[in-house]
């Protein structure tokens, strides 16, 4: 018997606007920092290594950047990924994930780029069958 998971609670359409909300307010937080540095959106697309337009489409809230942009992103603002994702700071935690990935093969290391990646793109909305 297939039936709706009781965890699916929106629609394809209510999704997406969770998902922008989520990136507006991602955007935000990445412009904020980007202002503090005293940064165009050119520089710190020069300094990432990203368009002009993928980081005005980030602040605007219309995309997400992929992970290994997000990564060159964090560097470029000199910033963990804590800040950017929910606007808390947590050091700790950071390091403790920087020390994991460090001793993960090249392999892994890739694997887990692609993993993560596939997850912050994720679509929510699947059903799931029980």
């Amino acid at each position: 018997m297939n039936k709706k998971s009781k965890y699916e609670r929106f629609d394809k359409e209510q999704w997406k606007e969770i998902n922008k909300e989520k990136d507006v307010a991602f955007g935000d937080r990445l412009m904020m920092r980007r202002k503090h540095l005293g940064l165009t959106q050119s520089e710190l697309a020069e300094i990432a290594g990203v368009s002009d337009n993928q980081i005005s489409n980030i602040e605007n809230g219309k995309s997400f950047p992929k992970f290994n942009n997000f990564l060159m992103l964090c560097d470029a603002l000199d910033c963990n990924a804590d800040y950017l994702l929910s606007g808390i700071v947590k050091n700790t935690v950071s390091e403790q994930i920087i020390e994991l990935i460090a001793t993960l093969s090249l392999e892994e290391q890739k694997t887990l780029w692609i993993l993560l990646d596939k997850y912050i793109h994720r679509d929510d909305a699947i059903t799931i069958d029980i």
